[in-house]
């Protein structure tokens, strides 16, 4: 996952499911409750269909809470405004999910969990690999698709490490995987991503519109 906390490398890891989540925000506005200098309270919401996504931002020097069904507290002592942090840290409209985990505070606990394409692009490839190195005895792959993706109970990460485990075909198996990593982005932290990203830029725009 990313960590450079430059924008020519930040990244997601399903652009089609980032450009999904972003879509959310398209017709949000923003309300302020609360500004005074780094001390804010935003309100964002879509007018046409309320109560669809709402989040709040609450912002003080150095920290930044994000409420959008998931809480995440981001702080970082070296960036008073963290509006500056986000904006500097990615393209406009886009994420940075990879080095923006490393400046939460609280929820971490949300930010990655078991991912099933993970797990599934894992097991496809090792099956590939090896098939192309000739150590796979015939009908490897058919196996792995009844006995795991089929049959196996592989919605959670015990389960699926489970179904590894006991795999036996032939006498193939697939050998030590505690060190494999399931893991990716949780939803709930990359929509708070998104919703944090656009909720700048309409802030943004609103300070011009008021300046012009």
């Amino acid at each position: 996952m990313p960590q450079n906390p430059t924008p020519a490398t930040a990244g997601v890891t399903n652009p089609t499911a980032d450009q999904t989540i972003a879509a959310r925000f398209a017709n949000h506005t923003m309300t302020v409750l609360h500004e005074d200098g780094l001390y804010r309270h935003l309100r964002f919401d879509n007018p046409e269909k309320p109560g669809q996504y709402p989040f709040e931002l609450i912002t003080w020097p150095y920290n930044l809470v994000v409420k959008s069904g998931w809480t995440f507290h981001f702080d970082i002592d070296a960036t008073p405004d963290m509006f500056v942090l986000f904006r500097r840290t990615a393209f406009s409209g886009e994420i940075n999910p990879g080095y923006w985990q490393e400046k939460v505070r609280a929820g971490r606990d949300e930010i990655e969990g078991f991912d099933p394409d993970t797990f599934e692009r894992l097991v496809k490839e090792h099956v590939v690999q090896a098939i192309r190195e000739g150590s796979a005895p015939r009908g490897l792959g058919r196996e792995v698709t009844t006995e795991i993706f089929e049959m196996g109970d592989i919605d959670n990460e015990a389960g699926a490490r489970s179904a590894l485990d006991s795999f036996d075909y032939k006498g193939w198996s697939f050998g030590e995987t505690w060190e494999w990593n399931f893991s990716d982005y949780n939803p709930g932290f990359l929509h708070s991503c998104h919703a944090i990203r656009h909720a700048i830029d309409l802030h943004a725009a609103a300070r011009k519109q008021v300046a012009a």
